[in-house]
């Protein structure tokens, strides 16, 4: 259904091509007197539509009526099965991500497990300081020395 708006625009469209009869173009006019809103309206619709008819033609490629049809045809064959084809892949689109990111979580606990991170032991304050080379720390403690390698935490 159109609306008011719609059936007002059509009329200037009309008057401005000067399709209106006499009696119309009466009362339009007397419509345009009342209404300073519309007679903007009229004259920013009559600049652009002297805007257009300035620009020069434009020749479409000799597919273009092909190309237009083909698209109009796909889309209303898309729109037509649109709701029952995202009804049906959404919930594949779900599971393929959940499958994913399960894969990637099991991938990294594993290269986790295979690669354990070599921790060295705290060394006990008691521990003799003859006994291996090493000195004390600034913070205190005592710090390993260079030719002993770091023991692996076996879990």
């Amino acid at each position: 259904m159109a609306s008011p708006s719609d059936n007002q625009a059509e009329r200037m469209t009309a008057y401005l091509d000067a399709e209106l009869d006499a009696a119309e173009t009466e009362a339009f006019e007397r419509w345009l007197d009342d209404s300073p809103q519309a007679r903007t309206e009229l004259e920013d619709l009559r600049r652009v539509m002297q805007l257009v008819g300035k620009l020069g033609a434009v020749e479409a490629p000799p597919d273009f009526a092909e190309k237009v049809a083909r698209k109009i045809r796909r889309r209303a064959s898309f729109d037509r099965d649109s709701g029952l084809l995202g009804l049906i892949t959404l919930p594949f689109q779900v599971i393929c991500i959940i499958v994913i990111l399960t894969i990637a979580a099991l991938n990294m606990m594993a290269q986790l497990e295979s690669q354990p991170q070599a921790i060295e032991p705290e060394r006990v304050a008691n521990e003799e300081p003859g006994a291996d080379s090493a000195g004390p720390s600034p913070d205190g403690g005592l710090e390993p020395t260079q030719d002993r390698a770091p023991l692996p935490v076996v879990p």
